[in-house]
């Protein structure tokens, strides 16, 4: 049964640069496990605020940082080149810095803390369980952003990754690259391909395709379940 939930503007301090968010909860006073979630080249969007709403309905704190900062982007040259501007190392400062505020939360203390990143944000999210050991788990839809092999060498945390076996954006070819990385470095992971789906499956509502929707609730499904077993 989906829980009720309180949805809110978030912020945090990140260096000297104040981040702001879009956080969902269950409407509960006992401490929840949390999710980071990091979305994808469009920013935060009205797509972006639903999957957090979505996932905080099944029982986590979500958190989606804003790293385009209030700026929503909508054709493919606006967006694209958002992404490919981006300071890379700094936005994973950004999703890193995360933690701490969300240790400060009540309804999150000392529970333990995924990442979930969608298109750019599944890279973000893969250089960012590099370089923090305090994500507990990493869930990864098909990332459009690719860090290079040698960045997966320091990831801890165990992965469950999402594709769509008709997305032209995140390739098979891209795929099993990062499948014989993960491999090379003897990560634990899981891979789950959605017959007929495209890319941004979960995160994009427009124009979805029945296969885009099966796939958007079966891994949602898979996430939860996976989630709630690996965090606790």
């Amino acid at each position: 049964m989906a829980e009720k939930i309180v949805s809110m503007h978030a912020a945090y301090k990140s260096g000297k640069e104040i981040v702001d968010g879009f956080l969902s909860r269950p409407n509960v006073t006992e401490a929840r496990t949390a999710i980071v979630l990091i979305h994808g080249y469009r920013g935060v969007d009205d797509g972006q605020r639903a999957v957090t709403r979505r996932f905080a309905r099944e029982g986590f704190v979500c958190l989606s940082p804003d790293l385009f900062h209030g700026k929503i982007y909508s054709t493919p040259e606006d967006c694209a080149l958002a992404k490919t501007s981006l300071n890379v190392p700094r936005a994973v400062e950004k999703i890193v810095d995360s933690i701490p505020y969300l240790r400060k939360l009540p309804y999150v203390g000392k529970k333990k803390i995924a990442v979930l990143g969608f298109c750019m944000g599944g890279g973000l999210a893969l250089y960012a369980l590099g370089r923090s050991k305090a994500f507990a788990a990493g869930v990864i839809y098909y990332q459009s952003l690719f860090p290079d092999p040698e960045e997966l060498r320091g990831i801890a945390a165990p992965l469950l990754c999402h594709y769509g076996t008709e997305d032209a954006n995140t390739t098979k070819a891209e795929i099993e690259m990062f499948r014989e990385a993960l491999d090379r470095y003897g990560k634990k992971y899981e891979i789950h391909m959605y017959q007929g789906a495209g890319h941004a499956f979960l995160n994009n509502p427009v124009g979805k395709s029945e296969a885009n929707r099966t796939a958007a609730d079966e891994s949602v499904s898979k996430s939860c379940k996976w989630l709630k077993k690996t965090l606790g």
